[in-house]
């Protein structure tokens, strides 16, 4: 016979695990609500497969990986003070292995203004994928070369609907480094500038279509995706490099996605990157 606590907490994780796989359906899971205030924001796990076309098998130089990842929060004073913590750890083909993670007390003591201490992501780092989503794992060349968080301070405020504005100080490679971000509905604009160099980011997304550029030292990085129909997306992902006098990146390829009402969700792809110069056919399936 089985005792009294353990069918008790056996029904309490059959209860878990079916609140995970119905609370949100829609390819990742969120705003889990575990009790106390406390509360998983997002759970992400994914599975990034590339396959060389031309050579057969696969290849170290590609960019297969798996990916999982889990961003929780605290109200320590109810709609006034939270803590925020995520970790995301990745495996890639080639064998090195990537964690980033983050740890922030945000505070909400006036209407429409956030503060923000602890490492994070800057103003500038939020023109970049969140780590707890999939666009993180399969982010283009642009996306790439946007700082990651760093330590520091925070300030974001809204100033109506459509507008919003954030600036930070951050420790980056030990210097004070000041970050700016501007955001007008779907176009946001950062910056920052660090021994004598400007970097700047700016991101669209127009009915769908995400757009996405980079400029610092001399390189420019470009990245498009255009939604063709309700499946199937183009994408050119470009780098030049002003000195060298020519693009010193470039990939471009289709997707066709799958539902994203499902708990399983991800694309088959098809590519070709000029630095391989490989032809590559893609699965990726993620939650």
């Amino acid at each position: 016979m089985y005792s009294k606590k353990a069918i008790q907490f056996f029904r309490k994780w059959v209860l878990s695990l079916f609140i995970l796989i119905t609370i949100d359906s829609t390819a990742q899971l969120k705003n889990i609500p575990i009790g106390g205030n406390l509360n998983i924001d997002r759970l992400y796990v994914g599975l990034l497969a590339n396959t060389s076309l031309l050579q057969g098998g696969t290849n170290n130089s590609s960019n297969s990986s798996f990916q999982l990842g889990l961003r929780a929060s605290v109200w320590l004073i109810p709609k006034m003070i939270r803590v925020r913590s995520f970790g995301a750890l990745k495996f890639n083909e080639n064998r090195t292995t990537n964690y980033i993670k983050s740890y922030e007390a945000i505070f909400s003591l006036l209407r429409d203004m956030e503060i923000a201490v602890g490492v994070m992501a800057t103003p500038t780092t939020e023109l970049r994928p969140n780590p707890i989503t999939w666009e993180s794992q399969v982010e283009t060349n642009a996306e790439r070369k946007i700082p990651g968080g760093k330590p520091g301070i925070k300030i974001s405020y809204r100033l109506n609907e459509n507008l919003k504005i954030a600036y930070g100080i951050h420790n980056q490679d030990n210097s004070l480094v000041q970050h700016f971000k501007i955001q007008y509905k779907a176009f946001a604009l950062s910056s920052f500038f660090k021994d004598g160099k400007f970097f700047l980011a700016a991101k669209w997304r127009y009915k769908n279509n995400d757009f996405i550029m980079t400029r610092y030292d001399g390189n420019t990085a470009l990245s498009v995706s255009i939604r063709i129909s309700s499946r199937y997306r183009l994408y050119l992902d470009m780098g030049y490099d002003d000195r060298l006098g020519k693009f010193v990146f470039g990939e471009w390829g289709l997707r066709r996605h799958f539902p994203n009402d499902k708990l399983l969700t991800g694309f088959f792809s098809i590519s070709y990157n000029k630095n391989l110069n490989q032809l590559l056919g893609g699965l990726f399936i993620h939650i």
